[in-house]
């Protein structure tokens, strides 16, 4: 089974890279077989800044519908689209971006996935009216904010931050649980990222197409990073852990 791993799409921002997400759906298309997957790991929609209306009714929300209704599509939520949460705890609701399942952070082989603000002193503790309040007064702080053209010192220390607790928390939970995780896999921080350390769990970050353009696809071998490159997918292959 092949299953494409997207994260920080930042629909409905005025800034999101949509020509790229379009590119990203057509990969899919062409490359998918039956019984692969999608899984989305947070900040598919800009939820938090934009308003919930604006970002479900976008077109590129319908096109991802309808992918889902080809490719079977699990989504959590992150900081951003955090409101959809309330629809996975409770399903009475219904649920706004059938066919599209939303769903808790999961392990599969081994592998922890999440959205990842879950280790970003930020925005971990705080619910989500009070984060929409911390976003208004300090408007860069979360990595994704502090991201501009360049990489600056407060960016990389941001999403250095976010890894090193992600491990951490990955570390606590083998112990905790007594389970054999060899690794995570997250977005969050818009940078995709490999850690690979014989000290240090496993740790792959799909990046966005917000700013990198990157999503990754995980298959019997391993992991891939596809990267647009102007008018195509570099593939750069990861060995799984």
């Amino acid at each position: 089974m092949r299953v494409f791993i997207l994260s920080d799409l930042h629909i409905g921002h005025k800034d999101a890279q949509y020509e790229i997400m379009d590119q990203a759906i057509i990969y899919i298309r062409q490359n998918s077989r039956s019984g692969d997957q999608i899984w989305g790991l947070g900040d598919w929609f800009h939820i938090l800044e934009n308003g919930f209306s604006h970002c479900l009714n976008h077109p590129m929300a319908q096109k991802l519908r309808d992918l889902a209704k080809q490719i079977p599509t699990r989504f959590i939520p992150g900081n951003h689209d955090h409101e959809l949460a309330k629809y996975r705890d409770n399903p009475d609701l219904g649920n706004p971006i059938s066919p599209i399942s939303i769903i808790h952070p999961f392990a599969d082989e081994e592998i922890w996935y999440c959205h990842g603000h879950e280790f970003d002193p930020t925005t971990e503790y705080l619910p989500p009216w009070l984060l929409w309040l911390w976003n208004k007064i300090h408007p860069k702080v979360t990595p994704s904010k502090l991201k501009q053209k360049d990489f600056s010192e407060k960016y990389l220390m941001a999403v250095y931050l976010v890894y090193l607790r992600a491990s951490i928390s990955l570390q606590n939970k083998i112990k905790e649980e007594g389970l054999n995780y060899k690794g995570i896999v997250l977005g969050h921080t818009h940078l995709p990222f490999l850690q690979e350390s014989p000290e240090l769990p496993f740790l792959l970050d799909d990046g966005d197409m917000r700013h990198s353009g990157t999503f990754a696809v995980k298959d019997d071998a391993g992991f891939h990073i596809m990267i647009w490159k102007k008018d195509r997918w570099e593939d750069k292959v990861i060995k799984r852990p």
